[in-house]
């Protein structure tokens, strides 16, 4: 037989499985859940136009704010910070901040709400701190790009509101800055004035001190200090004169005291031009000069000589006393004269000490009277700053002009912000619309997918022959689920009452073959393979030899038993073989059969994954003839096909069966996939023996379940 090799895809699926409609599909599901879009719009938008319309719009006033420093003063936004800027100054980002602030402050906000209430902008009366948390709350400022401009922006229910609040707040602040101006420039003059008075005051008491000065000390004229000073020079140089004559009179005189010979005395000037003593010195050297002319001729001894040397002692002898008569009467006449030139120096020393005294007396008073002038002339150089400066700040005190202009006043905004009443309508209309659309879509989906109340006769024309509640892989050995056991148990008897036929067909020749069972499902997940384990486990119990047969190639999972110290001896869990080997004629069918993974059956299948064309190959050509090889060594063979809309293999497991059976799960299987499943099978002459409700509500279990503790008593 020849099947088809792929299975079509059910409709609004991609390969993945996801539900994925085209648009005109799109359209008719609309239609035909049209009420169910009908009442989620209608309800949707209700809600959400109960809710718009507790809703109140935002109005947002904006106004702007520009910055520049006042000319002439320099007290403006820089002064106020602490920088000294001048008229010409950049203003920093840090400023605006500070300014942005400022407009925040609990001062500005104070006032702006004294005024706002005052001209009885809120109808409910509020507090003054309420009024400021309002005004703080709606209120925005930010710089607009590098300018010094501030844009102010203001949000509430009421247009006119907006634009009132956000005025008020601008002048409140404006006013707040100018006084703050205002106040640092009255300080100023005050300083400055009290400045001023106080070097008045210094000034007058200075000037007081010098007229006191100068009457007490006269008028001093300029020219005297010249002549004082003249006067003084020509002392010391007569006094330097005198010096020196008393220096040359005591030098003389010490020459006088100290000459003892005729020699030292002649050296004498006084002595030497004494008209006595001169002569006689004449004579001498004349007799003197004859005597050595006559001592050259005659000799010493001569009576000439003789003569002429006792003259010649004479003669010394005579100048000898006159020279020292001479010296006495120098020597009085010296000390007369040093006497006189001491005296004289002394006198001149005299005056020369009073005029200096008087010089340094009259160029202390001089100091002084320059210390005082000085500082007269440096106090009245303070007064007339002071003044100058009082001046001016008194004439900017008169023509200040704030550093902050309105430049663009609030206005009452004409339209509310986004988003207003119309917007949220429309917003309404368009998420009702996208829920209803949802909506629908889900009803459409949740209606495809079965529940344990779907009549499977009357829709697909199949018996129904269990339900089943989810049964695992770890229920395998599970005694206590009363519910899916008997539930087990029901199919499994039914399988053996299908088995042994009407009472005319027991003789029948195919009485000792057994009886193939194909269990087959539309998708993957229903739980198909664990309902196989449990059905073969079931059939085991009543005593008949069971096979189960894994002929999902394609994916073949494990189901064979593992090595443990609880399985008993005489169990052959080496497999030499697979299925793939088999339906190869690779290897011998008894060489690839195992045990069952939940034991007293025996298992056949797949190692490992089959390529998709392959797997359908091998099941065509051998696993009608692997069945009927197996009929005669087992009771019953069940074969655990993959999905039908997955791969073409179920198909060819479905028409080597006796009995077919398809697995349904409860809040899983959809309905077009069932209905996809059923046509591929009555395609090729296949119809369903019964359907197997998977996932069923669990029903009251017939009787008392024993306890576990019972159950472990009784146990040998």
């Amino acid at each position: 037989m020849t099947h088809q090799s792929s299975s079509q895809q059910p409709p609004y699926r991609h390969e993945e499985g996801r539900f994925d409609p085209s648009l005109g599909e799109l359209v008719t599901i609309l239609w035909q859940r049209r009420g169910v879009v009908l009442i989620s719009f209608v309800g949707i938008l209700v809600m959400a136009v109960l809710a718009i319309s507790q809703w109140s719009e935002r109005y947002l006033a904006v106004a702007e704010v520009g910055i520049s420093h006042p000319v002439g003063h320099g007290q403006g936004l820089a002064g106020e910070i602490g920088g000294a800027h001048d008229s010409g100054a950049t203003i920093s980002a840090q400023e605006i901040e500070t300014l942005i602030a400022q407009m925040k402050s609990q001062d500005v906000l104070s006032a702006a709400a004294a005024v706002l209430r005052g001209d009885g902008v809120w109808a409910d009366p509020i507090s003054q701190g309420d009024a400021i948390d309002r005004i703080r709350a709606g209120l925005e400022a930010k710089r607009i790009g590098n300018a010094a401009v501030i844009e102010v922006t203001y949000q509430s229910p009421s247009a006119k509101q907006s634009a009132q609040v956000l005025q008020a707040v601008l002048e409140s602040h404006v006013w707040w800055r100018e006084e703050r101006q205002k106040q640092s420039l009255r300080q100023q003059v005050q300083e400055v004035s009290s400045q001023y008075e106080t070097a008045q005051r210094i000034l007058s008491d200075r000037e007081n001190s010098l007229m006191a000065w100068q009457r007490a000390a006269g008028v001093l004229d300029a020219e005297e200090g010249k002549l004082m000073l003249e006067r003084i020079y020509a002392l010391d140089a007569e006094a330097e004169d005198i010096g020196q004559e008393l220096a040359v009179a005591r030098v003389a005189l010490k020459n006088v005291r100290e000459g003892q010979t005729l020699a030292d005395l002649l050296a004498l000037p006084d002595v030497a031009s004494n008209p006595i003593v001169s002569q006689l010195a004449e004579r001498f050297d004349a007799l003197r000069s004859e005597y050595a002319a006559l001592d050259q001729r005659y000799g010493p001894k001569h009576p000439v000589m003789k003569s002429k040397a006792r003259a010649l002692d004479d003669l010394r002898a005579k100048l000898m006393e006159a020279a020292k008569a001479a010296s006495r009467s120098a020597h009085h006449a010296l000390d007369l004269a040093a006497a006189g030139a001491a005296e004289k120096l002394k006198l001149v020393t005299a005056q020369r000490d009073q005029w200096q005294a008087r010089l340094m007396e009259r160029h202390d008073r001089m100091q002084g009277q320059a210390a005082l002038l000085r500082a007269v002339e440096a106090a009245r150089s303070e007064v007339l700053e002071l003044g100058t400066k009082t001046q001016n700040l008194q004439r900017e005190f008169a023509a200040f002009r704030g550093d902050m202009d309105i430049l663009r006043p609030a206005a009452a905004p004409g339209t509310a912000e986004f988003p207003n009443r119309r917007d949220l309508y429309l917003m309404a209309v368009l998420a009702a619309l996208f829920a209803a659309v949802v909506a629908a879509m889900l009803r459409h989906y949740f209606d495809q997918t079965i529940d344990d109340d779907f009549d499977v006769e009357a829709r697909f024309g199949s018996r129904l022959f269990a339900r089943i509640p989810m049964m695992g892989p770890h229920d395998l050995s599970d005694k206590t689920d009363t519910a899916g056991n008997e539930a087990v148990g029901h199919l499994a008897v039914l399988m053996r009452i299908m088995r042994q036929g009407t009472p005319d067909e027991k003789d029948a020749p195919n009485r000792a073959q057994a009886q193939v069972i194909a269990m087959t499902s539309a998708m993957s997940g229903e739980g198909k393979s664990h309902l196989t384990r449990h059905v073969a486990r079931v059939l085991a119990e009543f005593g008949t030899r069971v096979l189960v047969i894994n002929a999902d190639l394609h994916d073949p999972g494990t189901g064979l038993v593992r090595e443990g110290p609880e399985m008993p001896p005489d169990v052959n869990s080496a497999i030499i073989g697979d299925m793939t080997a088999v339906l190869a004629r690779d290897c011998a069918v008894g060489d690839a059969i195992g045990r069952g993974d939940a034991g007293g059956y025996d298992y056949l299948g797949a190692n490992l994954p089959v390529p998709g064309n392959i797997a359908t190959g091998l099941l065509e050509a051998g696993l009608g003839d692997l069945i009927a090889e197996l009929r005669g060594h087992y009771d019953h063979i069940i074969v655990d096909t993959p999905p039908i809309l997955s791969v073409a293999d179920a198909i060819v497991a479905m028409g080597a069966a006796d009995v077919r059976l398809f697995v349904l799960r409860c809040g899983h299987s959809k309905k077009r996939d069932i209905a996809q499943a059923m046509d591929q099978m009555r395609a090729v002459g296949i119809v369903p023996d019964g359907v197997i409700l998977n996932g069923a509500r669990p029903r009251q279990a017939y009787g008392v379940a024993p306890s576990a503790t019972t159950l472990t008593e009784e146990m040998p």
